[in-house]
């Protein structure tokens, strides 16, 4: 916890995908019993809700699994904006220390057995390690957002009956429900998932993933050399939520790219019929043009941002880091890399959730006189500029780090007192510089596991 709550200290929001929600897919749309889609994104570590924090993995697991609540689609995530799941109701008490949820009924996993309160508890004392014999993964997130242990949310979770469990907190926290909403908080199978072992990805024939509830089961899932190859879904006959229609496919494969020029290749030539996360602006626009092909536009909610590490100098300066993103111009990179696919953001939370206000417009874009009145006391000037060592991730995450990378440098070698380094790292580099602290400025990619 402790490192990561340096890091958001330190966090300054750049960018939004406001209207960056794309999927590019043949129109008409395919047929219902079988949907081939192609993403350049991947399985980070595994499917177990215990591990998994990536973009990617939390898809797959709100697809195989379930929570005890759901977020309505399309809401701003408040506290009225919550609906059953496996849950049908429940209630607060103690000043909102203690929740107790009513289960829903006939409620069956893969091997017919049915739903109860103790595999709630299970889930719980496994993910959250609560009793002292589970899991809490440094890199999980139960860990990083606080779900347990000294200075988390939850105390215990206790079996009132077959179907009410309470959990008991440690402190009153407001946001709770949409806590359990999160897919840190989905259903594990407990006859699949040891209690003090994850299950990870693996070529014996054991089972990929401790999901079960959801409207998808994982039938394969293939690698190759390390890197995910194709995942195929297949519809959940015994899904608890099959009267709302759901799912409507019946499989669903996706198959994995390396690159984005591969991936818009594929949708070209007609081998997938829906591309996802991630093409390039450019890409998207000559899709538009495209009449043999529909473009889905809808509201993102997936966040670019830049990142100080304090730990280094002299980015533990507060004026020093004003300094800086006071010289970004956020309308620069929004038009010239991405082409008006993404929004300015000036806040920790984008536009359209609950809670977001732009704190961060202060300064204003390009405030050129700001940056070098910041920077002069600490002796950087025209003759000697601030040197930033800048990192992004060159992995395809987000095809286009190095042209944004590019913008925020020539952004702040206009303001005449700074001048830029580009380091281009991989994924697994990145991540593990990014866990030792020893990239001083760089560039990161999240989406709302916030709430």
């Amino acid at each position: 916890m402790e490192r990561n709550q340096v890091i958001a200290i330190v966090v300054i929001i750049v960018l939004v995908g406001g209207v960056a929600g794309y999927m590019v897919f043949f129109a008409p749309p395919p047929a219902a019993n079988l949907i081939i889609m192609g993403t350049t994104d991947s399985v980070e570590s595994s499917l177990d809700m215990a591990q998994s924090y990536d973009y990617f993995g939390w898809e797959m697991i709100q697809s195989l699994s379930s929570g005890l609540v759901d977020i309505e689609p399309g809401s701003e995530a408040g506290a009225d904006d919550i609906t059953p799941a496996l849950a049908t109701s429940w209630e607060s008490s103690a000043g909102g220390t203690i929740w107790d949820f009513t289960l829903r009924e006939n409620v069956l996993f893969p091997d017919s057995r049915e739903f109860n309160a103790t595999d709630v508890k299970y889930t719980f004392d496994r993910n959250c390690n609560l009793t002292g014999d589970g899991l809490f993964e440094l890199d999980g997130p139960q860990l990083n957002m606080g779900y347990a242990g000294e200075g988390g949310i939850i105390e215990n979770v206790t079996i009132l009956s077959e179907f009410e469990v309470r959990f008991y907190l440690q402190i009153s926290f407001a946001p709770f429900l949409q806590l359990m909403a999160c897919q840190a908080s989905y259903m594990v199978d407990r006859a699949i998932a040891p209690m003090d072992e994850l299950v990870t990805y693996n070529t014996d024939g054991d089972p990929l993933t401790p999901c079960a509830l959801g409207p998808y089961l994982l039938e394969s899932w293939s690698r190759v050399g390390g890197s995910d190859e194709e995942i195929r879904l297949v519809k959940n006959p015994d899904y608890w939520d099959a009267a709302s229609g759901y799912p409507r496919t019946e499989t669903v494969v996706i198959k994995m790219y390396s690159t984005d020029s591969a991936l818009a290749a594929a949708m070209t030539s007609g081998e997938i019929d829906i591309a996802y996360r991630q093409l390039t602006a450019t890409q998207i626009e000559a899709f538009k043009a495209n009449t043999q092909v529909k473009v889905w536009e809808g509201i993102g909610a997936q966040i670019q941002y830049l990142c100080f590490q304090q730990d280094i100098y002299p980015y533990n300066i507060t004026d020093i880091r004003r300094g800086i993103t006071a010289a970004l111009n956020r309308t620069h990179v929004v038009d010239s890399v991405f082409l008006g696919t993404f929004d300015e953001l000036y806040s920790m939370i984008p536009a359209g959730m609950a809670y977001h206000s732009p704190t961060f417009e202060v300064h204003g874009d390009a405030n050129y006189s700001y940056t070098q009145d910041m920077l002069a006391p600490y002796g950087y000037n025209e003759t000697h500029p601030l040197v930033i060592e800048l990192y992004y991730e060159s992995s395809g995450h987000y095809p286009q780090s190095l042209e944004q990378a590019q913008v925020y440098a020539d952004d702040w070698e206009a303001s005449g007192v700074i001048e830029v380094n580009l380091n281009g790292l991989e994924w697994p580099t990145f991540r593990l510089a990014r866990n030792e602290g020893s990239m001083p400025v760089f560039i990161y990619g999240w989406y709302p596991d916030f709430i």
